[in-house]
């Protein structure tokens, strides 16, 4: 595969560190582009990447980057050639997800970022002290202001259920089969929702499967690469 440029979006309360065992796999074919949205609202996160992206590019999001990146495909820039769509759903904030980051945020304010810290990262993988210590310090290395505005952005964003069916990109749908924070049915609905997606369970992996199993995350993504430039040579 000849150099592909690739847009990689990372989790609330997570940087680079996120994706890179998954990059480190996709060989130099692919062009990775780690950017981090910023912002307090999903909109003004896929504004700052946009404005940073290449002309052209796959995207790729985890998490809050998935709410980011659906966000970005929903536009139609005819920029995004694929979307992959990790660990993520299109639903609004749950009640009980709003009042777990409107705590989390007067937490910070309150001077217990080091607690909030600990909550969010603690949350990610429970079954693997690695991806939580190193879930830890990413969030330790935003810092609190950006956890805040993150909190803020995931908490107000929108149900884009009904607008799925407008993304006409190569998609793939990943889903940890252990995640208890965006359950796999969310990402099945997702899948259901866009012609063509591609549903993939990752066997055991949480919140951050990038991180507990990169070497299915990158399997996925590379056969999600090759269709779609494929279908793209084929055009």
């Amino acid at each position: 595969m000849s150099s592909i440029p690739v847009v990689f979006v990372p989790a609330l309360g997570a940087d680079e560190r996120l994706w890179q065992p998954v990059i480190d796999r996709l060989g130099d074919g692919v062009r990775a582009h780690v950017l981090r949205g910023n912002g307090a609202s999903i909109a003004d996160m896929a504004d700052d990447i946009l404005a940073r992206a290449p002309r052209e590019f796959y995207l790729a999001g985890i998490s809050m980057g998935g709410y980011v990146s659906l966000d970005i495909a929903l536009r139609g820039t005819g920029r995004v050639r694929g979307l992959a769509l990790v660990n993520t759903s299109a639903i609004a904030a749950p009640e009980d997800k709003r009042q777990n980051s409107l705590g989390l945020i007067d937490m910070i304010g309150s001077g217990g970022f080091e607690q909030a810290a600990d909550l969010v990262s603690g949350a990610v993988a429970p079954h693997r002290p690695d991806v939580v210590e190193t879930a830890g310090s990413m969030v330790r290395t935003l810092g609190a202001d950006v956890l805040r505005d993150q909190q803020l952005a995931v908490l107000d964003r929108r149900d884009r259920r009904a607008e799925l069916d407008t993304i006409d990109v190569p998609t793939v749908i990943l889903v940890g089969s252990a995640d208890t924070i965006i359950p796999p049915e969310l990402g099945a609905e997702l899948a259901a929702g866009i012609a063509g997606a591609e549903l993939v369970s990752v066997d055991g992996a949480g919140h951050f499967s990038p991180l507990e199993d990169p070497a299915a995350v990158a399997a996925a993504l590379t056969a999600w690469l090759d269709r779609a430039e494929s279908r793209s040579a084929a055009r």
